[in-house]
């Protein structure tokens, strides 16, 4: 089978399209062959820094040779002792870091964890979305929004801002989110009441007004967000900002318990939970995906190297299997 393998850690040159085993599920695992899988954010720290990301999630210091988080398929074969799904379900979810990643024609996981049968109104390209959803929901849930609230969101057009906004959007909260000119009115679509370009006077005027402040991609930066939350204002965090700004700020607050700087992560276990809930809330129009472009197999470094700029809408697609064939 085909796979996105990394024979040594870095830039994106370093991950190759090469033959490799076909894996075999284990008694608890099943297999799934690919058809969409991503490159995110979480793939491209992993690529630059394996030890620190993967020590901070608690997959232990052993390297992957595959990364690759979201994946959409069908399941190909189950394991002896699995009894959650049969071949041919088609499924989407995470996959986890204890393994190798889902960037490949195939991959197994414990049937157990983040994977559920994939939205019936989803395309496989469209359902690898879980990654960003995943980050943002238990920040939205901390928050406990509620009418009269006022919540600012920087960054909102990224994977997790578009999902922070939708799992904002029906809790009475006014919102506010912070992007480039050009998802203005994307922003809009998914329940921002207010949307500033970043890069104009108006973001610059904003005042102490915000309740909760949530930085969707770490670039907001500590003199910032002062000048944006209340006296008694709750800022979250998805990275450690700029040069690594909000360390010092996270640990104190850990240190104090005053709860004011956070990183509010899911439960351990909570994954295949979460992915049944957010399909049922796709499949009732809760919750739309927003992808930016797609990129077959074959030019999965050129994704590493488009979502490292920054730049990204929502998702990047990895089109595993293109035209009912592989890749």
């Amino acid at each position: 089978m085909k796979a996105a393998t990394i024979l040594r850690y870095g830039s994106p040159g370093v991950v190759e399209v090469r033959d490799v085993p076909k894996p075999v599920p284990a008694s608890h695992e099943v297999l799934v062959r690919v058809h969409a899988t991503s490159v995110n954010r979480s793939d491209c720290g992993e690529l630059l820094h394996p030890t620190l990301i993967r020590l901070v999630s608690g997959a232990g210091l052993s390297k992957r040779r595959t990364l690759g988080m979201d994946f959409a398929g069908v399941i190909e074969t189950v394991g002896s002792a699995a009894s959650l799904f049969k071949p041919g379900d088609r499924v989407y979810g995470l996959c986890g870091s204890g393994n190798d990643g889902a960037q490949a024609e195939y991959f197994c996981m414990p049937e157990a964890r983040a994977i559920a049968r994939m939205p019936s109104n989803l395309r496989f390209d469209q359902a690898v979305i879980c990654e960003g959803a995943f980050y943002a929901h238990p920040i939205i849930e901390h928050f406990g929004l509620k009418p009269g609230h006022r919540l600012l969101v920087y960054g909102a057009s990224g994977a997790i801002g578009t999902a922070a906004l939708q799992f904002a959007r029906d809790r009475g909260a006014t919102i506010t989110a912070v992007v480039a000119g050009r998802h203005l009115e994307l922003v809009r679509s998914l329940g921002a009441d207010i949307a500033i370009d970043y890069a104009t006077s108006a973001f610059d005027q904003l005042g102490p007004d915000f309740d909760f402040v949530l930085d969707a991609v770490g670039k907001l930066g500590v003199p910032r967000l002062r000048r944006l939350l209340k006296p008694r204002g709750v800022f979250a965090t998805t990275d450690l900002g700029p040069h690594a700004q909000y360390w010092p700020h996270l640990l104190w607050s850990g240190i104090t318990g005053n709860g004011r700087f956070v990183v509010p992560l899911a439960k351990r276990g909570s994954g295949q939970a979460f992915v049944n809930t957010l399909r049922d809330q796709i499949e009732a129009g809760k919750f739309i995906p927003v992808i930016d472009r797609s990129y077959p197999l074959a030019e999965i470094a050129d994704a590493y190297r488009y979502v490292q700029t920054g730049e990204k809408t929502g998702v990047v697609v990895i089109a595993v299997v293109t035209g009912g064939s592989p890749a």
